[in-house]
């Protein structure tokens, strides 16, 4: 490993561009004002940051027994500790959001400047052509992953393949945690189906590992220092 091999691998993983310029190293860089003075600092990548508040967020819940939470009375089970549960929650939500999120910002810095995006509408069946900026306002997710980036990237749809089926899960629990439903606000049994029950069974599942999957399903994504380096080697 040469001396800009090692300067480089000492460098955060989540750098939005770093790599090798002259003798040294060069990254993308923005420049902000913070009172009064004038602050430079390497640009982060959005979807590294978020994949890594959801990997952090999941690695407090994945080893985590539920059941630990409860403690058996004369009369059931329920926590002595609400506080514990809650927290358990907390980390849950975050992980989801953070996941989510990660896979918007990638697929909207994904589309190129000059990317024109041309559609039927289907209730007029008049012919449409979105800009980057109306494809990344207007547009929703499903679409950019199935229409959208396998035209930029040449590569087939997602859909049908085990990327579509995990990114349908992530969606799923995302969602329905996001628009909360009345049944999540009132008191319910073991027959209905609450956010709160999906959390605890799902606590384990790697979410944000098929948000990581569904981005490397595209170029360029899998030939940026920020994809290699996930989870950043921090928890």
């Amino acid at each position: 490993m040469d001396y800009q091999d090692q300067l480089l691998e000492r460098q955060d993983g989540r750098y939005y561009a770093i790599g090798k310029v002259g003798t040294g190293l060069g990254s993308i860089a923005t420049e902000e004002l913070l009172k009064e003075n004038v602050v430079s600092f390497g640009l982060p990548s959005g979807p590294a940051l978020f994949l890594h508040l959801a990997y952090r967020a999941y690695v407090k819940i994945k080893d985590v027994e539920p059941l630990s939470f409860f403690n058996h009375h004369d009369q059931g089970i329920w926590p002595d500790d609400q506080g514990l549960l809650f927290d358990f929650f907390e980390n849950f939500i975050s992980h989801s959001v953070y996941y989510f999120t990660a896979l918007e910002a990638f697929a909207n810095e994904s589309i190129p400047e000059n990317f024109k995006y041309v559609f039927i509408v289907e209730k007029t069946g008049q012919e449409r052509t979105y800009d980057k900026n109306e494809i990344e306002r207007k547009v929703n997710l499903d679409e950019k992953l199935d229409k959208i980036f396998p035209t930029i990237y040449s590569v087939p749809s997602p859909k049908g393949k085990k990327v579509w089926e995990h990114y349908k899960q992530m969606k799923k629990v995302r969602d329905r945690i996001i628009h909360l439903k009345s049944i999540d606000q009132k008191a319910s049994g073991i027959k209905d189906e609450t956010i709160w029950g999906t959390m605890l069974r799902m606590h384990d599942k790697p979410l944000c590992d098929f948000a990581y999957e569904v981005i490397g399903y595209f170029e360029p994504a899998i030939s940026r220092r920020w994809y290699k380096k996930y989870p950043y080697g921090k928890a």
